[in-house]
């Protein structure tokens, strides 16, 4: 398939349309100008010849019911000047006037030199010889015929062939006007569209290049376009947003692994050196940051799963109020050394989902809650449902969130009080996972939280 651009397509287009339309009015209005100019022609010969046999009737009657040869003979030199000539018969056939020899050959010859010259300027050929006859009455008795002689179709003048000449040609110039005018005007046309796609199709290919930071204006008022443009500013941003994720989620990822790494390789190095002593306490701190290391690339692998859909949901139906109490009861020495109130408000409500990765979900709110909640504080969880959806809701009293780290605390590795947070044991990834097991779900999550007074999690499911 050949290919163009939209400018040469919509040009084309639109002077095919434009000769379509512009030729199909030309032939009708030349077609009907034809037909009602030849109407016209043969209503003026036809009283033309009724004007003839009306004179050659008063002729018949001035001469006392007979017949003038000089009368007719004029009245014939008259004829060829409308480039037709006559004969008569009387009421028997026999022939009273007709022109003979020269006279005969002189007329042919002035009514083919006519023909010729309107022939010339109508397009067409007058090559037919006519023959019309006509009755000769007086007081309703018939006492003769006349023929008339010309040629046709039909009697054009010369001045009847100019019309029709100059009919089409202004015809003709009509429509190189209009298709002139047409092509301006889808030049124009093709210019106002063509120019903000090409925008869009540079934009396009700078997104592909990384240039994030530059967006289309809206240049036109047309809707699709706009909308168009609207969508690719709305990408621009995403790709945007995203590149500055994974810029930090390379850095943040090479942060966690290199503290855990710097350690192990100290605490080893000096082991070897015999610098340090290989004791229980020194092994335990290296198998701690392995264990760290493994927890970090687990929870990475879990995210990854479940946003790329590797990992299937194995739904089953269970009981989120059991599932809840048993989490908080495994949780029970970290409560206690906090001397924490922790309950749980609601029905005992079945749900269909994933148990393990529901389980996941309620560890890591429950152990976030744990981390940032004083001591003695309260952690509620409630438990309601509508006809449509569960809604899980995890509150506590603790520290809060402080309102422009709220939009974030949902990605990878982020950390509203990152050195609070590492000495906590925590590594930006709990919350990162709830969000993703729920909207793996068809579910939703959302936070609320004021600085000093707590954060509230409500988690919405739909109810199956």
């Amino acid at each position: 398939m050949r290919k163009r651009t939209i400018k040469t397509q919509l040009v084309l287009s639109f002077l095919a349309i434009a000769t379509l339309i512009i030729g199909s009015i030309s032939l009708v209005a030349l077609s009907l100008t034809n037909n009602h100019f030849s109407k016209y022609v043969e209503e003026r010969q036809e009283d033309l010849l009724n004007q003839y046999v009306y004179t050659i009737d008063l002729l018949w009657l001035n001469s006392g019911e007979t017949w003038n040869s000089e009368e007719l003979a004029a009245l014939s030199e008259k004829a060829l000047e409308n480039n037709i000539y006559f004969s008569i018969e009387d009421e028997q056939g026999n022939m009273v006037w007709e022109l003979k020899g020269k006279n005969l050959k002189s007329a042919q010859d002035k009514l083919k030199k006519n023909a010729l010259k309107v022939s010339e300027k109508k397009s067409v050929k007058l090559d037919e010889t006519i023959e019309a006859k006509k009755k000769l009455i007086n007081d309703g008795n018939e006492f003769g015929k006349v023929t008339f002689y010309y040629f046709g179709p039909f009697a054009y003048t010369e001045h009847d062939a100019l019309f029709i000449s100059s009919m089409k040609q202004s015809l003709m110039y009509v429509a190189i006007a209009a298709l002139l005018v047409s092509f301006i005007l889808a030049s124009w046309i093709s210019a106002r569209l063509g120019l903000p796609l090409k925008h869009v199709s540079d934009f396009t290919h700078k997104l592909t290049r990384g240039e994030y930071a530059d967006k289309i204006p809206q240049e036109t008022s047309i809707i699709e376009i706009n909308s168009l443009i609207d969508s690719l500013n709305d990408l621009s941003n995403q790709l945007e947003k995203q590149h500055g994720l994974r810029k930090r989620l390379t850095t943040d990822i090479s942060h966690e692994l290199r503290t855990p790494l710097a350690t192990l390789k100290g605490n080893v190095e000096g082991m070897i050196d015999g610098v340090w002593k290989i004791t229980p306490e020194r092994l335990q701190s290296c198998y701690d940051e392995i264990d760290r290391l493994t927890r970090l690339i687990g929870n990475i692998e879990v995210i990854n799963k479940i946003e790329a859909k590797y990992d299937h949901l194995n739904k089953t139906e269970f009981n989120i109020y059991k599932l809840i109490e048993s989490v908080i009861e495994n949780f029970a020495s970290k409560i206690e050394s906090k001397n924490l109130h922790v309950e749980i408000q609601g029905d005992n409500i079945n749900i269909s989902a994933d148990k393990d990765k529901m389980n996941q979900v309620v560890i890591n709110l429950l152990n976030n809650a744990i981390k940032f909640t004083q001591k003695e504080g309260t952690i509620k969880f409630s438990i309601s449902k509508n006809k449509d959806h569960v809604l899980l809701i995890v509150e506590d009293n603790g520290i809060g969130i402080e309102k422009d780290q709220q939009l974030h605390i949902f990605d990878r590795f982020y950390m509203a009080d990152p050195s609070r947070s590492r000495a906590l044991g925590g590594q930006g990834i709990g919350l990162a996972i709830v969000k993703s097991v729920v909207e793996a779900h068809k579910g939703s999550i959302t936070v609320k939280s004021k600085l000093g007074l707590g954060t509230k999690f409500v988690i919405k499911l739909p109810f199956q």
